[in-house]
């Protein structure tokens, strides 16, 4: 029950945000305004925030961004040689969802909610360190399969212009070097992230297209095995066993990182390349709703045996 009572009301928004769709009280305008709000005022605000109120040493920890690269990179080639034996046009749709998670809209708001302002400065950190490389495989990969023409503009420079990735690395540069800036900049900012949980939720609600999912039926369930069981339990298995963490909100937030469902932003990625961004938002639509279940047997599974 109290796993639930923590998890529930994250996906009552989310349930919120597809209804208000379905009933056009969200447009599409609307809803492309709130997502370029979450994504480039409000997700920033919140990650400067977490990471900036806390110093450095206490919320990094380098074995959990080891381990997280390793897993990242076995998880993404086992997903490219599963892809291999697709249609080359599902390649990059399938590869992407598999393997990058939806950190930012549901795993903050979730890691708020479990373990506070501290638990969302470590997973921010994480997310500092580990989107640039997960960015970067994903524009690697899409850049081989998929159409050569859109090819216009070097990964790394993909990679380092993405919002989410300059706020991490200034507020990790601000946390780690304990510099200051005026108090009402910091409020604003804080203020600002407020808005953050309840507005991202919403616009995953609002972004979820059931009609998509009759396409492509194996291949969602095996996108949704290997992003919601098969990476977790890797995650789990490498953590308890391989790299050890021993502090359990360390472990448990390490372990969480991967039971997020397939990010939004692989369907922009996939979208960009030509690949089949249909079955990226089936995958998003799809994880998004099993993930209810499987992310509250993950937190069971961390509470029994943390």
């Amino acid at each position: 029950m109290v796993i639930l009572n923590s998890i529930l009301p994250a996906f009552v928004i989310i349930g919120l945000g597809f209804f208000l769709k379905k009933r056009g009280l969200i447009e599409e305008c609307t809803d492309k305004f709130l997502n370029n709000l979450a994504y480039y005022l409000v997700l920033p605000a919140m990650i400067f925030a977490s990471i900036y109120k806390l110093p450095f040493g206490e919320i990094f920890n380098g074995k959990i961004v080891l381990g997280l690269y390793g897993i990242s990179f076995m998880v993404f080639l086992f997903s490219a040689g599963a892809a291999y034996f697709l249609k080359k046009e599902k390649r990059g749709g399938f590869v992407t969802s598999a393997f990058r998670s939806n950190i930012a809209y549901i795993g903050f708001p979730l890691v708020l909610s479990l373990y506070g302002e501290s638990g969302l400065a470590k997973i921010s950190v994480i997310t500092g360190f580990i989107a640039p490389f997960i960015i970067g495989l994903s524009i690697v990969y899409l850049s081989i399969t998929e159409k050569k023409e859109y090819k216009k503009e070097h990964p790394a420079a993909m990679v380092f212009k993405d919002p989410l990735i300059i706020t991490c690395i200034a507020a990790l540069l601000f946390s780690y070097y304990n510099l200051k800036m005026p108090g009402f900049m910091f409020n604003t900012i804080d203020l600002i992230a407020l808005m953050g949980a309840p507005l991202m939720l919403l616009t995953v609600g609002a972004g979820l297209k059931i009609d998509s999912i009759k396409r492509d039926r194996v291949l969602l369930v095996f996108v949704s095995f290997i992003k919601l069981l098969l990476l977790p339990l890797v995650s789990f298995i490498v953590f308890r066993y391989v790299i050890v963490i021993t502090d359990p909100v360390d472990f448990n937030i390490a372990v969480l990182t991967f039971t997020f469902p397939t990010a939004l932003s692989s369907y922009v990625l996939v979208k960009k390349y030509r690949g089949d961004y249909r079955l990226t938002s089936s995958s998003i639509t799809i994880t998004t709703i099993i993930s209810l279940f499987t992310i509250s047997l993950w937190l069971w599974i961390l509470t029994g045996t943390g």
